[in-house]
């Protein structure tokens, strides 16, 4: 069985039957030249992103592990957009809790509240999770299997109206302004405009 599997990997060019020199996710990564690819333009940005969430271990097959993307554009409500116009897209170098400063001093201000309350390791700056079950079912509810995970989610019927997805808009007004809404999106947001549609 050694002598097999010494042979196959020496010969083999797959790259995940030959042993790495090193797992550390840093090494790893910059081993696969992706953004190098990426910054020639030779893979999209959603190519890109994708990857990075594959390599995360993030999966379609796991509502708990689903790919997250970034809120991109913060205009929902003009006619038109001129995508020349910096402006219009969100700074990506910081969270979505962390966009909006007055709702940032809020989160802090609580964080800062909890001393004596609860330990040091309990203590948390944003009260939900960029993704989760619930985030992915909330945008895709429209698309089965989602739409029936999100009635077996919600005890068997749907959630209350004015908490469902129906406003992309709404959507990131909320995310910029709740204290406990800081989700970001799905990839179907940028692959599958059925998820806005009701067809039945």
């Amino acid at each position: 069985r050694d002598a097999f599997f010494s042979k196959l990997t020496s010969n083999c060019k797959a790259p995940l039957l030959r042993p790495m020199k090193s797992l550390n996710p840093r090494t790893v990564f910059k081993k696969t030249k992706l953004t190098d690819m990426w910054r020639k333009r030779k893979i999209s940005n959603f190519q890109y992103l994708m990857m990075l969430n594959l390599m995360a271990g993030r999966t379609f097959n796991d509502v708990t592990q689903y790919p997250v993307f970034p809120w991109v554009l913060c205009d929902y409500t003009s006619e038109t957009l001129n995508l020349s116009d910096h402006r219009i897209y969100r700074d990506l170098s910081k969270p979505v809790g962390a966009l909006n400063p007055d709702r940032l001093a809020q989160l802090i201000e609580r964080y800062n509240d909890l001393d004596g309350f609860v330990s040091e390791e309990e203590k948390f700056l944003y009260g939900s999770h960029y993704s989760s079950p619930g985030v992915v079912l909330h945008y895709l509810v429209r698309q089965e299997p989602y739409t029936s995970m999100h009635i077996a989610l919600q005890s068997g019927r749907f959630d209350c109206a004015d908490r469902m997805f129906h406003d992309v808009a709404g959507c990131w007004d909320s995310c910029m302004t709740s204290t406990s809404d800081v989700k970001e999106l799905t990839p179907e947001f940028f692959t599958c405009p059925e998820m806005f549609i009701n067809t039945n």
